[in-house]
């Protein structure tokens, strides 16, 4: 099972502060563990990303059964969500061609 650097710090060491998780399942593992885990630990699912992995919420304190769970295959936190392509830089000229015709049809 992979763990992220900042996840293993929360199971070894838990916060106050709640976490948000990205948790992937093996193929073969029921979400139900899933639900069940993260509801006794006060936690819940945010969203289902597809590929057998979970958007999660939970107190830091439920990390740690969270990662003893069975058939968990990787956990990080939600900042690798947000690892997009930044769409506003532009390259060396800020303003399009002339030649370019721009306009909608």
């Amino acid at each position: 099972m992979y763990l992220s650097h900042p996840v293993r710090r929360m199971r070894d060491d838990p916060g106050e502060a709640p976490a948000t998780l990205v948790v992937e399942l093996d193929d073969g593992a029921e979400p139900a563990g899933l639900h069940d885990t993260l509801t006794d630990a006060g936690g819940g699912v945010v969203e289902e990303l597809g590929f057998d992995c979970w958007l999660v919420r939970l107190p830091e304190a439920g990390v740690a059964e969270l990662c003893s769970l069975s058939g968990v295959v990787r956990i990080e936190t939600d900042a690798t969500l947000e690892r997009t392509v930044d769409e506003t830089v532009e390259g060396e000229r800020s303003e399009p061609p002339e030649s370019e015709d721009t306009r909608e049809v």
